[in-house]
């Protein structure tokens, strides 16, 4: 397939690399060229503009930071909605939640061209390390069509419902892991205070109830040995809290233990650590006990997840 691609950051470079090693041509654009050296390297083709990316693509695939900036991009006079022909497919992964998902999709029907949002999030361990979970809303029959390009990104794919419904999964998936977050700093810092050091507590729970990918696989590469590189930024993680606040609100239903969440993101945030990986935030559990959660590398065979 002929695929633009807006967005080469962390995500964008990630997925693009993987359409063009699966045999799709790639063209891309980025507001800053230098993000999209690694996918010219690889084969993809600079356009100036969005719009120049859209004309005559088979395919469209956004990676963006949240709403303002895909609604920019997309439906500016220049923008990447400008140059595209009727028919076109655009994948979006952004976490822009459900209402601007359905927004875009109107907008988008209107132009004669097919929306599926579809957000990621970072799939299971595998041989070749940490995949790609890719959620999809939208047209059923979109997403049959759509395949060849979402194979290529996505090692494990769930078609959701209609658009908007990969949205609100996304949300609630990082509405759950960015609360875990908070519980597992404040938790693993109370036992190393007490005294039990941190590899064998994460060993320990391994095989308890409190077992999860977090602890497994996601902090050891990262806070573990006190690498704060993104990944997901942390002042991402705040607005991808603040939209499963807003979508919350709008359905009368209370979130006191995530709104406590959403509180210590944004202290970490005005800390300055907005820049820093989400799982920054257990920097202030470990400020508060007087502790530092560091453990050596666990023994999975595993890179470090630019996603996590």
């Amino acid at each position: 397939m002929r695929i633009g691609l807006i967005g080469c950051g962390i995500v964008g470079r990630r997925l693009g690399i993987r359409l063009l090693r699966s045999g799709h041509e790639l063209w891309v654009h980025d507001r800053v060229r230098a993000t999209a050296a690694p996918l010219l390297r690889e084969g993809a083709r600079w356009k100036e503009s969005p719009r120049e990316v859209g004309r005559g693509r088979d395919g469209l695939v956004t990676a963006l930071p949240g709403p303002d900036e895909v609604e920019e991009v997309l439906l500016r006079d220049d923008g990447l909605w400008a140059g595209t022909r009727e028919g076109t497919i655009h994948v979006e992964t952004s976490t822009v939640g459900p209402d601007c998902a359905r927004r875009l999709a109107k907008r988008a029907a209107e132009r004669g061209l097919r929306f599926l949002d579809a957000p990621l999030s970072r799939g299971p361990i595998g041989g070749s390390g940490p995949g790609i979970t890719v959620w999809i809303g939208g047209d059923a029959a979109t997403f049959d069509e759509a395949r060849p390009m979402l194979d290529a990104m996505a090692d494990h794919l769930t078609w959701c419902g209609g658009v908007g419904h990969a949205q609100v999964t996304k949300l609630i998936n990082n509405l759950i892991t960015q609360s875990m977050t908070v519980v597992l700093g404040e938790a693993l810092a109370l036992g190393l205070r007490e005294g039990v050091p941190l590899e064998i507590l994460r060993t320990a729970l391994r095989h308890g109830t409190a077992q999860s990918r977090l602890l497994d696989e996601m902090l050891p590469f990262g806070a573990f040995q006190g690498d704060w590189r993104p990944g997901l930024r942390l002042d991402l993680a705040i607005k991808d809290l603040r939209l499963a606040r807003e979508l919350a609100r709008r359905h009368g239903v209370e979130l006191p233990v995530s709104e406590r969440s959403l509180e210590a993101y944004l202290e970490a945030g005005e800390r300055g650590w907005g820049g820093l990986n989400a799982h920054a935030v257990v920097r202030l559990a470990e400020e508060r006990s007087g502790v530092e959660l560091r453990s050596t590398l666990p023994d999975a065979e595993s890179e470090r997840d630019p996603l996590a």
